[in-house]
């Protein structure tokens, strides 16, 4: 990718100090040992060690520039067409829980950047789903009603803020964007203070279950009754999802426009194919566009420089650029039944897993620390039991 336009990283890591957290050296003990230093391991150590207890965080390389390094950074309880496709799979109650656990995500990433004072670029935003193919009109409307069915700020639409006319598209009111890694880094400076350690550059390499449940590194030995994998894909009993998930790869450009008013308000992904997801954030004392997409399943071989060369091509027919800023590229875990998979694994008590975002993991990373957080505290939550993975045991 070095003859493609623009520094090859997200604006989230480039716009934020590298972090320089100490490795690990040698063998500790500790209540919880969370693995991965991205949104879900980092809030869920915020919630336990709120609780009372002894966190260890552990990291491979440097946190918040893996997954949620890569981000969108959508927040948000709209994610794609959703909503019909669980009501009508999953039950009206399902669908329910997993429309409540994301619209309160959003409360409460704002809520502890308040709380906290951490400036994270915070804005409530607009979020659209949107299409310009007549014939996928149908599926929008369907949306929008199982989303006010389900008590969701959604509506029709057909005039959305973007300088190419739709043929229709749902929005849900008031959602959110963020800077996810000025946000965490923030998190991590006030679990420090909270005497939760966390170690960069300590790559997991196996879980010993028992009694007392032991994490083996690279770098030492963590012992702790609870453990936690935070990680994009689980990397102990891996094989246990491998028939339940696939993984996505996407593209996103950061760019810079010549006309600020052309810089869209709301948030926004089509229906269409090729894929395409556009919003703007704050950047220096000016804008910044994300304008992404061509998502495809991650296999072996193929050209990523093609479909960064798409949608280069796409932006300039529908925006007046002045520079590509940024390219990079993002992954995802997705799950085949559409839900994320939370909580205690069966047949291994006291350790715990969240994976599965299916692309929408600001939200669900923040509605899993609460779960799991429940969970370790005994008081788990019955709507959360259909995102568990005793379903990967039918």
């Amino acid at each position: 990718m070095d003859d493609l336009p623009g520094k090859d990283v997200s604006p989230w890591i480039d716009t934020t100090p590298e972090t320089d957290y100490p490795t690990l050296n040698g063998d500790v003990e500790c209540d919880v040992a969370i693995v991965g230093a991205g949104i879900t391991g980092l809030l869920t150590a915020w919630y336990l060690q709120a609780e009372g207890l002894n966190v260890v965080v552990v990291e491979k390389s440097r946190m918040v520039e893996a997954t949620t390094g890569n981000t969108t950074a959508k927040l948000t309880s709209q994610h794609y067409l959703i909503y019909d496709y669980l009501i009508n799979n999953q039950g009206i109650d399902v669908a329910r829980a997993y429309a409540t656990a994301n619209q309160n995500a959003i409360n409460e990433i704002e809520e502890l950047s308040k709380k906290l004072n951490i400036d994270c670029d915070f804005s409530r935003r607009d979020a659209y789903v949107y299409t310009k193919n007549r014939s996928s009109v149908a599926d929008i409307k369907k949306e929008v009603q199982a989303a006010t069915k389900l008590g969701l700020p959604a509506s029709f639409e057909t005039s959305i803020g973007l300088p190419f006319e739709v043929n229709g598209a749902i929005k849900f009111a008031n959602q959110a964007q963020f800077h996810p890694r000025k946000f965490l880094l923030g998190i991590a400076k006030k679990l420090t203070i909270k005497n939760v350690r966390i170690f960069e550059n300590t790559r997991a390499t196996n879980i010993i279950p028992g009694p007392k449940n032991i994490l083996e590194t690279e770098k030492g030995r963590i012992t702790a009754k609870y453990i936690v994998q935070a990680t994009r894909y689980p990397f102990w009993q891996a094989d246990t999802f491998k028939s339940a998930v696939w993984a996505k790869l996407s593209y996103a450009l950061g760019v810079r426009l010549k006309n600020i008013s052309q810089y869209p308000q709301g948030m926004y992904i089509t229906t269409d194919v090729p894929s395409r997801t556009i919003r703007s954030h704050p950047y220096k004392k000016d804008q910044l566009m994300i304008f992404g997409g061509e998502s495809h399943k991650m296999e072996g071989g193929g050209n990523y420089d093609q479909h960064f060369i798409n949608l280069i091509d796409d932006l300039h027919t529908k925006f007046d650029v002045s520079e590509v800023t940024y390219h990079w590229l993002a992954s995802d875990v997705m799950s085949h039944d559409r839900m994320p998979y939370i909580g205690e694994f069966p047949d291994y008590p006291n350790i715990y897993v969240a994976t599965a975002y299916s692309a929408w993991g600001l939200a669900w990373a923040t509605a899993a620390s609460k779960i799991m957080t429940n969970q370790i505290m005994g008081r788990p939550d019955k709507w959360a039991e259909p995102f568990g993975l005793s379903r990967l045991m039918k």
